[in-house]
């Protein structure tokens, strides 16, 4: 049974061993640990004074991925947006002061986040995001908060001493420097390397005793892929600036070491590959009140599921000379460990995204024969450009990395409104955030993103509020191209990110008391 000691204040597990990891003690016989989260995931053996001492974990973890308000929302919000709201500013008022919101992409982040701020009394804000959303966040924000509000642009030196500023994160430092009341940050797994000069801007330099925007503002990071490669260290440094006490405190390697796979990297040290002891970080993101989420199968009922069609190509005369090319490495240590600094590879591979754009147009314009509009994602600008240039007679538009704000919020415009615009060719990173794509519900991969939060990213610009019919992802692959491995194998990642996430390792249940 789980008990609660009150000579140690510790929760304790009697009769064992215990199912997950506990300190022993030899003067009461008694398993027990310290950590009220490690104590959650065996809450079903608590006696009544343990039980007792859990309910606020127990209460933070089931509200925070609550679809239904306590109160009825006045403020136009969906039923599991009023919910995800209440506990926001519960937290915030109750003393937290960073907070993240990891909502499933097409939930509704940028208008839970602006209704926080708002019921928080915040009026002056600072939005950073990635520079192709400014303008998109522009319109939220007089939809959800009300103005006035200005972005941020290149060129801009100075800001206006009134109202919300909306940043890139290349321009974040160039709005340091004025008061605000609350502190936005979308997509967020931006700051998933510590030295960037993005990061220490916001998230400061512990190391150096710098001190980033998060020491006098009150934050809600925003991401529906906090850990877009299934690697837990890519939150870490939030974590550790913003949730120090929801993970123990524990630094950088001995985070890792606890809830990272590691392995060597051929060089004497080692390197993160995957996930362990999910259910553990799982139950320190909820039961702290730092995280909320909510699955779009969860909150949007009536939305239909995403299917998935690999189609594939035989290879032809070139093909088979880039497939060579590529039989020199391996689509499981991509996973594991990324693209080899140095090698051949991105060359190999923007070969064999070209090799693929004609059998690709083949197919998008068959498609495009049964259905209203597609969108299409590609990797390398090239690729894109091909794209745009074959498919012009479908009015097709781009958006790329170079693609002025303006220039994309009129490309998406066009795909949501004008029927002539029945094909909107992106580039995956560039496209595959902050927008909303749902006048289509066929989503092409010319070629696929080997980081598989980026995907499953651009796959949502469809698959959102507002889709009406089932969203199909064609991805096309050539016969034996890592391509076709690589998205044959990510599934051990999506289970990594689902552990942490969504609670969905499995936790043992242990003897009962």
């Amino acid at each position: 049974m789980l008990t609660f000691d009150r000579r140690y204040k510790l929760f304790i597990w009697k009769g064992g061993p215990p199912p997950i990891e506990l300190d022993f003690s030899p003067s009461s016989g008694h398993w027990y640990t310290a950590s009220p989260y490690i104590a959650y995931l065996l809450r079903d053996h608590a006696d009544s004074e343990a039980a007792g001492a859990l309910a606020p974990v127990i209460r933070r973890v089931e509200r925070s991925s609550a679809a239904e308000p306590v109160l009825p929302p006045t403020n136009g919000l969906y039923d599991y947006q009023a919910a995800g709201v209440e506990h926001l500013v519960d937290q915030f008022r109750t003393g937290r002061r960073h907070l993240l919101l990891a909502d499933d992409p097409g939930v509704g982040k940028s208008a839970q986040s602006l209704v926080t701020a708002k019921e928080l009394g915040a009026a002056r804000l600072l939005i950073v995001c990635p520079a192709g959303l400014r303008l998109n966040w522009l319109r939220e924000v007089n939809t959800w908060h009300g103005g006035p509000a200005m972005p941020l642009l290149e060129g801009k030196t100075t800001v206006s001493p009134k109202g919300s500023i909306i940043t890139s994160y290349n321009l974040v430092e160039k709005a340091i420097g004025r008061a605000y009341d609350f502190l936005i940050v979308d997509e967020c797994h931006a700051l998933r390397e510590d030295s960037t000069a993005r990061t220490k801007a916001i998230l400061g330099d512990a190391t150096r005793g710098w001190r980033g925007l998060v020491d006098t503002l009150p934050t809600l990071f925003l991401s529906g892929t906090p850990i877009p490669n299934g690697r837990p260290s890519e939150l870490w440094p939030i974590l550790y600036r913003c949730a120090t006490d929801a993970i123990g405190y524990l630094k950088y390697s001995a985070f890792c070491a606890r809830y990272c796979l590691m392995a060597p990297d051929g060089r004497g040290g080692f390197m993160v590959r995957g996930a362990k002891r999910q259910d553990e970080l799982y139950a320190r993101l909820r039961g702290s009140g730092f995280m909320t989420r909510r699955l779009k199968a969860d909150v949007l009922h009536e939305l239909p599921p995403k299917r998935y069609k690999m189609v594939v190509f035989p290879a032809d005369g070139t093909m088979r000379k880039i497939l060579n090319k590529e039989s020199a490495f391996s689509a499981a240590e991509i996973l594991t460990h990324g693209v080899p600094v140095g090698s051949p590879l991105p060359e190999i591979w923007r070969e064999m995204g070209l090799a693929k754009v004609s059998a690709a147009v083949e197919y998008i314009k068959d498609l495009l024969a049964a259905e209203d509009k597609a969108v299409v994602f590609a990797h390398h600008v090239e690729v894109v450009a091909l794209l745009v240039d074959a498919l012009k007679e479908y009015g097709a538009r781009s958006i790329t990395g170079s693609t002025l704000p303006a220039t994309r919020q009129a490309a998406v415009d066009a795909f949501q409104g004008d029927a002539s615009c029945r094909v909107l060719v992106c580039n995956i990173v560039a496209g595959g955030t902050g927008t909303t794509l749902t006048a289509g519900h066929d989503v092409v991969f010319v070629e696929s993103s080997w980081v598989p939060g980026e995907n499953e990213q651009a796959e949502d610009r469809e698959h959102r509020i507002g889709q009406k019919f089932a969203v199909i992802v064609h991805q096309l692959v050539v016969e034996g191209s890592l391509d076709a491995k690589i998205l044959g194998s990510a599934a051990h990642k999506r289970r990594d990110v689902g552990g942490v996430l969504d609670g969905s390792a499995r936790v043992p249940d242990g003897p009962r008391g």
